[in-house]
């Protein structure tokens, strides 16, 4: 081997490794990092993780990490062009093309090691006081990798072929354009999740081959601005020929024909709860998960049981199932009628004690008699319990689980029909949907809560107690307390 070719390997390896230090340390890249890791610790802190969910919402995250690194590998593939910057490689024994190969191959380990980085903080911060449900998919988290990859092989090309700074910006507003505009195409590099049905079918393996055979295209598209060699435009054909052939074996694959099915399931009346079919029965109320979120069954038990434990056991015959149901869907009344509905979602770290507040509310609310609509709608569906002996009731089985709080409010502005003036209304939102109740019901249930023979007086009286027409002036008694703050009147419609 000649002197100067071991030179040229030298100066191609010293480059690689030169461009290779400024991606890795590039401020613009580590902000988009620190972007992404603090977004998703912070926006999944509290919740416990659905492998299922998140693994596709952690791949999309290398849509972030790749826009920084499109951004930085653009800047360095434009440092020829820079006033007499090209003088300045003319002592340098390698050429152009050389220089575009060796960043080219620099971006590709940064995002690698970015890529591979950022998710894996972002799955090692979701394992923290977790039960994680759902399918773990490597391949899902790989394909994050892949997009990182090959937004910032985008960006060595659009600097070779587009002399200046606006490329890169446009082409990242095009990706993301993109992803919201077409959110269930599966030619899109990475592909959001569908929130139609609980474990929705994902892009097959081919989805990965297909990623990868578009970074081979950009990358020697890229090389291909230095000339026209057969080598190059081989390159460039092969690679557009594979794109084409795995967007089409992903299009035609078994999965895609069960994604077009659940869009369909998703349709109809009951498909908010189809396939929450998992069932176990335990102190008098059956679970009902969809496969992949047995794990949580206990979670769920751990937030009913107590209230159960409280009723008179006539009434533990007469509950509701608690059957899971979907983050969207339509809701059909015999549905709501049979069943307490909790969702895809379950509170850690803090977050749990909202999540098993609501459930209890949930069963508390069945239990007595409140009406059933009014837990999962707001607006005119809703009810007042001010001044009703079984707001105090309702309110000391939730402190069975967790203490119970206020109803939140806010004002919203509704234009009003005919004269076209807007009016100011407060929206109710409570654990038990849009019914309202006020602070005397709540001080009363809290010193029930600390009453050693509250449960007894309960269920000695109960009949009593949850009747709508019983007041609280008239419970007192019944519940063994003295008279405090006057209950006040009902604002909206009371509850029935």
């Amino acid at each position: 081997m000649s002197e100067r070719s071991v030179s040229k390997r030298r100066s191609l390896r010293a480059l690689l490794m030169f461009e290779l230090r400024l991606q890795l340390r590039h401020p613009i890249s580590w902000a988009f990092v620190a972007i992404v890791i603090g977004w998703r610790v912070t926006t999944t802190w509290q919740w416990m993780p659905d492998w299922s969910v998140e693994m596709a919402d952690t791949a999309l995250t290398g849509l972030v990490v790749g826009a920084g690194l499109m951004l930085s590998a653009n800047l360095a593939t434009l440092r020829d062009q820079r006033g007499d910057a090209g003088e300045l490689f003319d002592p340098v024994p390698i050429r152009v093309d050389a220089r575009t190969i060796a960043t080219l191959l620099a971006c590709v380990v940064a995002g690698t090691v970015l890529g591979v980085a950022v998710i894996a903080a972002q799955v090692g911060s979701m394992l923290v006081n977790s039960t994680p449900v759902g399918r773990f998919d490597l391949a899902e988290l790989a394909n994050g990798v892949l997009v990182t990859i090959l937004m910032t092989t985008v960006g060595v090309a659009a600097g070779r072929w587009t002399p200046g700074l606006i490329a890169a910006p446009i082409v990242i507003l095009l990706f993301f354009w993109a992803v919201f505009q077409f959110a269930t195409s599966w030619l899109l590099p990475v592909v959001p999740r569908a929130d139609l049905v609980v474990g929705a079918p994902r892009p097959p393996a081919w989805h990965a081959l297909y990623v990868l055979a578009l970074i081979l295209v950009f990358g020697a598209a890229a090389v291909l601005r230095h000339g026209h060699g057969p080598y190059r435009v081989g390159l460039v054909t092969v690679g557009t020929a594979l794109a084409v052939l795995t967007a089409t074996m992903s299009l035609t694959s078994p999965e895609a024909a069960l994604m077009r099915k659940a869009i369909d399931r998703s349709k109809t009346p009951t498909s908010i709860i189809e396939g929450a079919d998992h069932c176990v029965s335990s102190g008098g109320v059956t679970y009902c998960s969809f496969p992949s979120y047995t794990g949580w069954i206990p979670l769920w038990e751990q937030a009913v049981a107590p209230v159960v434990a409280a009723l008179p056991s006539e009434v533990r015959t007469t509950l509701p199932t608690v059957r899971q149901r979907t983050a969207t869907g339509m809701i059909d009344p015999q549905v709501l009628a049979d069943n307490i509905l909790p969702g895809t979602t379950w509170g850690r770290n803090g977050g749990e004690v909202a999540s098993r507040r609501w459930l209890a509310a949930q069963m508390a609310a069945a239990a007595t008699g409140l009406p059933r609509e009014g837990q999962y709608s707001g607006g005119r569906a809703g009810c007042d319990l001010r001044g009703q002996a079984r707001a105090i009731v309702v309110l000391w089985l939730i402190g069975q689980v967790e203490r119970p709080v206020l109803p939140g409010r806010s004002s919203v502005y509704v234009r009003e029909r005919g004269n076209g003036a807007e009016r100011a209304r407060t929206n109710v939102q409570s654990d038990f949907g849009a019914v309202d109740y006020g602070a005397a019901e709540l001080a009363y249930a809290e010193r029930l809560l600390t009453t050693a023979d509250a449960g007894d007086r309960i269920r000695a009286g109960w009949r009593k107690l949850v009747d709508p027409a019983t007041n609280v002036d008239e419970a007192l008694p019944i519940l063994g307390l003295t008279a405090g703050s006057a209950a006040s009147k009902a604002e909206g419609t009371p509850c029935t």
